[in-house]
């Protein structure tokens, strides 16, 4: 058992490391196309993201949105086209959303180089088969007998999933006012609320109120929910996000953020009325970035907004069925973009495409079913006829589902205030492909390209580490700077690390720019422009003070306040040792 001065020791560590998060955390939040109302105040939204599934006339949007404040009812109010009524609502499971996050999210990635006494090309991680070989799962023979397969279509899950319980969901008549509504059921309307609607009004949107049941919410926090996500749908063209309304639940002094997934059979999306800018990807960092790529991505996010104040951020751009190179998750399912979008599609799709005609058995089929059914019964032969047929045309109906629901998934970020978001951001169609982040590293300087315009998407947000051969070379004629994946005996976590939960991350504690080892001149980051930095502050003490300088990833911003920092920390470690002693 721990003494009662360790005890209170500990008591007072923790209080010290609490307090330092507190005051090191960014306090950031997400805007979304609505706004929330409490009883008392004005609710905080925190990392709002939208799916935005779109094919043909027809679009499908899903708001996640978290929530900050007291946690007594409040309301959820999204602006929505004229069309939209309540059976047009549903609810979702969050980690459809979180999903999108975990393929599209801006990753890390080590490369290590091969050994060069191996004349083969490097194996990447990503080309690793994981595939199930041999008998059981999708190999598994049928159970009538014989060594015919089961279709993988078979094991399809083919059901749209929704959630049901924590929303209570009105859609208002055209031409009423929310902050009508929100009166007249007890709600405390945020300041400005009526005139931030009134440009929504007239252009004839509609607004869906979604009171919430605080009793059925995950609490992350005393006073901070995370909401599951709200999808409507509309055959009205819809591309403009009321992103503006979310700045009433705008916290004071801090930017907001947006983050857009969409998902279209051909083409990747952008802002058209917003500079686009693509993410810095391929470059090396430093490894301390490994386990840190929230904060890492926070503070370079940062500093490209201070050239591109107005900028969106292109972060990812691939087919759906893939996950990037290397993944950090699995691809999406198909009932997961059923989920999403797809249910609300099959409405325009006839009987005949959904159920087409099975492919004529070839004469090797024919005659493995003609062997399997030898030794069965007439009747039992008539039984497993039925069933083969039955399968036959499950198999041609799924397979045509699959292909129906064919999806590019893009990525588009941006972080900012009521003084840079001053238009809602219309996203349009992009025929052209983007295709960056996934170039090998060749050579001793590891050099990689970057993004490009392709006739294919495949964008990814990937920073690099790499780990030169350290072993003996024994061969006469090595072939050095080969990069791939980890040795078979290699300890570490097989995990790709991403930037995400990045409202709950520090933007400061890490230096962006100090971890870059790749020079992006194009944001004035990396170790050419650290160079001058640091030759400018040496020249101007006299080239005296050198503690200014920080590789090991605190920015030298940060050094002048370091000092008050560590008198903090003295002072509260002497209490706390004040106090054990007393004990």
């Amino acid at each position: 058992m721990l003494s009662t001065r360790v005890v209170r020791f500990r008591r007072h560590s923790l209080g010290f490391s609490l307090l330092l998060a507190s005051l090191t955390l960014a306090s950031g939040a997400s805007a979304f196309p609505g706004f929330m109302a409490g009883k008392t105040k004005p609710p905080i939204v925190h990392e709002t993201q939208v799916v935005m599934m779109k094919k043909g006339p027809t679009t499908v949007l899903t708001v996640m949105p978290d929530y900050q404040g007291p946690l007594e009812p409040f309301v959820v109010v999204l602006a929505a086209p004229a069309d939209v009524t309540a059976d047009h609502v549903v609810t979702l499971k969050r980690e459809f959303v979180d999903h999108a996050n975990q393929m599209s999210a801006p990753r890390f990635h080590e490369f290590w180089e091969q050994d060069p006494c191996d004349p083969g090309p490097p194996e990447q991680e990503w080309q690793r088969d994981l595939r199930v070989s041999g008998s059981g799962f999708l190999g598994a023979p049928s159970p009538g007998g014989g060594e015919r397969k089961v279709a993988p279509e078979l094991s399809l899950d083919t059901t749209p999933k929704v959630k049901e319980g924590e929303y209570k969901v009105t859609v208002l008549a055209a031409g009423a006012s929310p902050v009508a509504w929100l009166k007249e059921h007890g709600y405390a309307v945020p300041p400005g609320a009526e005139q931030a609607v009134a440009p929504y009004m007239s252009q004839g949107l509609v607004f869906v109120m979604a009171e919430v049941d605080t009793k059925r919410v995950e609490l992350v926090g005393s006073d901070r929910a995370q909401l599951s996500p709200l999808r409507f749908y509309t055959d009205q063209p819809y591309d403009t996000l009321p992103v503006r309304l979310g700045l009433l639940n705008k916290p004071a002094n801090d930017m907001q953020e947006l983050t857009v997934y969409a998902l279209d059979p051909t083409n990747r999306y952008e802002v058209g009325n917003y500079e686009n800018i693509t993410a810095p990807t391929n470059v090396e960092v430093d490894f301390e970035v490994k386990e840190r790529m929230g904060e890492f991505y926070n503070s370079l996010y940062d500093s490209i907004l201070k050239r591109h104040p107005k900028a969106f951020l292109r972060e990812y751009s691939w087919p759906a069925d893939g996950c990037g190179e290397p993944c950090a998750t699995v691809p999406y399912e198909l009932s997961e973009l059923l989920s999403l979008g797809g249910d609300v599609f099959e409405r325009a799709v006839s009987d005949e495409e959904k159920n087409p005609k099975p492919p004529e058995l070839t004469e090797e089929q024919k005659a493995a079913d003609k062997e399997m059914l030898k030794p069965l019964k007439p009747k039992e032969k008539k039984q497993r006829m039925k069933e083969l047929n039955e399968d036959r045309q499950r198999v041609a109906t799924v397979k045509a589902l699959v292909g129906r629901n064919k999806y590019i998934l893009s990525r588009v970020h941006y972080r900012y205030d009521d003084k840079t978001l001053e238009q809602d951001p219309k996203f349009v169609a992009k025929s052209d492909g983007l295709d960056g982040g996934t170039a090998l590293p060749k050579g001793e300087k590891r050099e990689a390209s970057l993004a490009v315009t392709s006739d294919k998407n495949r964008l990814q947000t990937r920073f690099n580490n790499f780990h030169n051969w350290k072993p003996v070379i024994h061969c006469a004629s090595p072939d050095r700077w080969k990069w791939g994946k980890s040795p078979p005996d290699y300890k570490g976590l097989r995990k790709i690390w991403i930037a995400e939960d990045l409202t709950r991350k520090s933007r400061t504690q890490i230096n962006a720019a100090r971890m870059l080892k790749t020079d992006l001149p194009e944001y004035g980051l990396g170790p050419a422009a650290n160079a001058i930095v640091d030759a400018g502050a040496d020249a101007s003490d006299g080239g005296t003070d050198a503690s200014k300088k920080s590789g090991c990833g605190i920015g030298n911003e940060r050094s002048a306040r370091s000092g008050a920092w560590l008198m903090l920390a003295a002072g509260l470690l002497g209490f706390a040792a004040r106090r054990r002693s007393r004990g």
